[in-house]
């Protein structure tokens, strides 16, 4: 089986499920064949052996390949094709959580900039490692309530552990309750134990990564970049309640 033997129609269907031509290739290749070896595929193919493998990895992991032996000889057995279903939710989910982000995140955001919209939110920028410092200082350590988005592995990018931990002092004795959301990284594993009792945090999806913090305090959102040093502050009751909502979406889904 050659590449122009799998259907067109086929192939756009399964690209449609984020599937690559190789892995398409690869996938109809062992149902036709039936189990066989890396040689086997490539051979069918006509697609290296390198590629092979990486196509034969990600299969693996959406669950359309399993590995099995003959003797000493590897091979691989595609599974049914009602596996696809399963990819086929989990992409209805990827688009149900985008829609979420679309709505509570995104529009409320572009249109808490956008020039043309009368009554407009109140928007502060902070530059600098200060100006971030201040937006902790004067906003999120005089909020009760706090629910964020973000990594320490960025943080201390630009600050210190001391510094850090005279925030949660803080937080300890202005007894503010606050729900963090974090990159699955050693730091902020080791960041979790350092805050407990005060912050009440929860992990990303392993690899899962946060560009810049996302804070939401009252009728308040902070956007903190700690790569470019420097923060923004919308205040709008209406964005906050949105964001707040994804948040609080993402919070109660992991």
């Amino acid at each position: 089986m050659k590449k122009e033997m799998v259907a067109e129609k086929i192939k756009k269907a399964l690209l449609q499920l984020n599937m690559t031509e190789k892995e398409i290739l690869c996938y109809v290749a062992l149902l036709e064949s039936g189990s066989s070896s890396i040689q086997d595929i490539s051979r069918f193919t006509g697609v290296n052996r390198v590629t092979i493998y990486a196509a034969i990895s990600e299969l693996k992991k959406k669950g359309l390949v399993v590995e099995t032996r003959k003797g000493r000889r590897k091979l691989f057995v595609a599974e049914s094709p009602g596996e696809l279903k399963n990819i086929l939710e989990e992409k209805k989910n990827e688009v149900r959580a985008e829609e979420k982000l679309l709505e509570n995140f995104i529009l409320p955001t572009l249109k808490a900039i956008d020039a043309r919209q009368e009554n407009k939110p109140e928007i502060k920028f902070f530059e600098g490692l200060e100006g971030i410092y201040k937006v902790y200082d004067d906003y999120i350590l005089n909020s009760p309530d706090v629910i964020g988005c973000g990594s320490y592995d960025s943080v201390l990018k630009v600050s210190t552990w001391e510094v850090e931990k005279k925030y949660i002092e803080k937080m300890r004795k202005r007894k503010i309750f606050f729900r963090g959301i974090l990159e699955d990284t050693k730091i902020n594993h080791k960041f979790n134990e350092i805050s407990k009792g005060v912050m009440h945090n929860k992990f990303l999806p392993e690899g899962e990564k946060v560009s810049s913090d996302i804070l939401v305090l009252g009728s308040m959102v902070a956007l903190i970049s700690y790569e470019k040093k420097s923060a923004t502050l919308i205040e709008d009751e209406s964005i906050a309640q949105a964001i707040k909502m994804y948040l609080e979406f993402m919070w109660e889904g992991l």
